[in-house]
């Protein structure tokens, strides 16, 4: 049985929240070979490649992205027995929840800098599709979250407006047959306004065979299993937005929501906020700019 070492999974989330080896090893004090060093040894681990080439910096692979959320949850549990054993504890904590549909570059950013501003507090990140997360926000589990819906909910702030699009493989075919196989799951928000939409043109539909979690949903649909409803401006490997010609209907757009807890950190869930939006500005000014 093979043991991950937990340095190589901070070494994963740096690359993450900084899009490149070299920002991501300077945050940790590490040099640029180290870090390398520490994500060859995670590939050789799964035998997988974890990192890919964009621009001048570089993204998780869609297997990384699926280790990433795991190592998370495995980091946060290493430093919590760290903690609880140590007697070294944060003054406080801010649960947070983060929808899977939205990129996580800026997002950790935000995270990163208002730790910095305020090391006493301790940011719990979980993710999850937008549904879960207003369930979980509802039920006092989580103090901020940020959605992908249809519209905004009651106590809620919108951030931003995207479009959705109809997404499938590149150079795919799924979008000709009919019915129409979709890849969104159940309890995806975007799926509700999908089918109203298809039912309204009079067009048969029903769920590809295997839907599950987002990143599978995603998988099937670049395997040409069935087509997806996604946001336009986020790219996808193996996706593409389908050139139908106007043989699909048009998509409701897609509002990007913030809700923040009014219980007893309710100052520090308002202070996050105030970084999440400079962080969703950013990312809507790039993509405006692209």
């Amino acid at each position: 049985m093979r043991n991950l070492d937990i340095a190589t999974l901070r070494s994963l989330q740096a690359v993450a929240e900084h899009g490149a080896v070299t920002r991501a090893a300077e945050s940790l004090n590490m040099t640029q070979s180290a870090m390398s060093m520490q994500i060859k040894r995670l590939e050789e681990v799964f035998e997988r490649p974890l990192l890919e080439k964009q621009g001048r910096g570089v993204v998780l692979t869609d297997f990384a992205r699926l280790l990433l959320t795991e190592s998370r949850k495995l980091v946060a549990l290493n430093d919590g027995i760290i903690a609880r054993f140590t007697g070294v504890k944060p003054e406080c904590r801010l649960r947070v929840g983060l929808t899977t549909d939205w990129p996580m570059l800026h997002f950790t950013q935000a995270v990163r800098e208002f730790r910095k501003a305020h090391p006493e507090v301790e940011v719990v990140l979980s993710d999850g599709v937008s549904i879960e997360l207003r369930k979980q926000f509802e039920r006092d589990e989580l103090d901020v979250i940020l959605t992908t819906e249809l519209d905004c909910g009651a106590g809620g702030i919108q951030l931003y407006e995207i479009d959705l699009v109809w997404m499938g493989a590149v150079g795919g075919k799924a979008w000709r047959e009919r019915p129409l196989k979709l890849t969104n799951s159940l309890n995806c928000a975007f799926l509700k306004g999908a089918i109203a939409r298809l039912e309204a043109a009079g067009i048969a539909w029903e769920h590809a065979s295997g839907v599950g979690g987002c990143e599978r949903n995603l998988m099937l649909s670049a395997a040409d299993q069935g087509v997806n409803t996604f946001l336009r401006q986020i790219p996808r490997e193996g996706l593409e937005p389908i050139d139908h010609g106007g043989a699909l209907p048009p998509l409701p757009r897609s509002s990007l929501n913030m809700y923040l807890t009014c219980g007893p950190v309710s100052a520090l869930a308002s202070e996050f906020g105030r970084y999440l939006r400079r962080a969703v500005q950013e990312e809507k000014l790039e993509q405006e700019a692209a």
